[in-house]
């Protein structure tokens, strides 16, 4: 194999290619054939992006008519389903793989803020940050084992390793299904899991903090949405800039950190699974840390609610730009192990949003706090769905 040197890294320019590599790379120019077709149907992918955004108020409705029990389980069904059918699709016919991917959206697009309307009936106010962090943690656990197994998957021969990925997760999936429907309840009422002392100390709390009587788990009950007063509210308006920065942050990490691992630090396959997977390990910890805090805070009358969520929505925010920034200046292929140390950084202090602007947003009208994330959420799938083309556009003029 002929290697040259450049920047103290090693390139390898040619080499052997297997018959498992030779396949992977008839799929890929069978597929790059059809990149200009596929810059057309971004186009679909916008307009669906829209018609997400402008659906949001439905799916809340939705949730309060139906329960976020029964949508939740849809939502997982979908994505679990579209998972298991992807490598078969992908061979069998390129646009119903990119229906599938299309209808995983939309069910990954059900799933916030339901999870907000259901917070609002189960979650005491003084508890709303651990709530929060404990019903979402799970995106850090599912980050974590993408990325570690991920690239164990990929490095196996069998099925061509990718395609294990998507029958694994759809397999986790559909186990998560069952164990939601055995278990979820749309309210403390309707929980055969919990003790009644317990559905008491829920009821009670609620019903102090105000949200009791006018949130039901099955429909919104009494009065209308005052839409005229939330377009004029800048705490609401604050929300979803923090809630899309936050999401421009993850989207970037998750879509990018292993191409920059890999690209530019020259990491080993295993050695990308291992470091991807760093911040978001870190964030399962820190999310909960700072969440205990954040309650405790409260509680305690130290800050008020507003002071809290503007404190740990700074942490996250300046931390995870001081990473950013010396990943960007002092990490380079001959000092890679510099990246684990800002890795670490940056979960630990993103872990803080979850105390910070998603309680802002569960807290600042608990009564409509599913349709407030329904539209914090739309705005976040919009940019989003710039994102990469953004990142693209920066690559190709560096």
């Amino acid at each position: 194999m002929k290697v040259e040197m450049k920047n103290n890294c090693k390139i390898a320019t040619t080499g052997d290619v297997t018959d498992s590599m030779h396949h992977q790379l008839i799929l890929l120019v069978e597929w790059a054939k059809q990149l200009e077709e596929f810059r057309r149907l971004s186009l679909f992918s916008q307009i669906a992006l829209l018609r997400h955004f402008s659906a949001q108020h439905l799916v809340i409705c939705a949730a309060y008519r139906f329960g976020p029990k029964l949508l939740i389980g849809i939502a997982v069904l979908d994505m679990s389903v579209c998972s298991l059918l992807s490598p078969v699709l992908v061979d069998l016919n390129y646009y119903a793989f990119f229906v599938a991917r299309f209808l995983m959206g939309l069910g990954d697009g059900f799933i916030f803020p339901t999870v907000a309307s259901a917070n609002a009936c189960w979650s005491p106010p003084a508890d709303r940050s651990m709530m929060w962090a404990v019903s979402t943690v799970g995106n850090q656990i599912a980050a974590v084992f993408a990325m570690l197994f991920g690239s164990q998957l990929c490095a196996i021969q069998f099925l061509g390793g990718w395609r294990l990925i998507f029958l694994s997760f759809g397999a986790i999936g559909m186990t998560s299904f069952t164990l939601w429907t055995i278990f979820a309840a749309n309210s403390p009422d309707e929980s055969s899991w919990i003790g009644l002392k317990e559905k008491q100390m829920i009821t009670a709390s609620l019903t102090a903090g105000g949200s009791r009587k006018s949130i039901s788990s099955r429909r919104l009950k009494t009065g209308k949405v005052p839409w005229s007063k939330m377009a004029r509210s800048l705490p609401l308006y604050a929300g979803i800039i923090a809630q899309v920065n936050t999401s421009f942050c993850t989207t970037l990490l998750q879509s990018y950190l292993p191409t920059y691992l890999k690209d530019y630090l020259k990491l080993s396959l295993n050695e990308n699974g291992l470091y991807s997977m760093i911040p978001f390990l870190t964030m399962i910890f820190s999310k909960i840390f700072y969440s205990i805090v954040a309650d405790q805070l409260r509680k305690r009358h130290i800050l008020t609610d507003t002071q809290c969520v503007k404190l740990f929505q700074a942490i996250s925010n300046i931390g995870a730009a001081t990473s950013a920034f010396c990943m960007a200046k002092f990490v380079t292929c001959g000092n890679p192990q510099l990246a684990i140390v800002f890795l670490l950084m940056w979960g630990m202090s993103f872990g803080a949003n979850a105390s910070g602007v998603f309680t802002q947003l569960l807290m600042i009208a608990p009564r409509y706090s599913g349709l407030i994330s329904s539209f914090s959420t739309g705005f976040t799938y919009a940019v989003n769905g710039i994102t990469q083309s953004f990142i693209s556009a920066i690559i190709k003029h560096v």
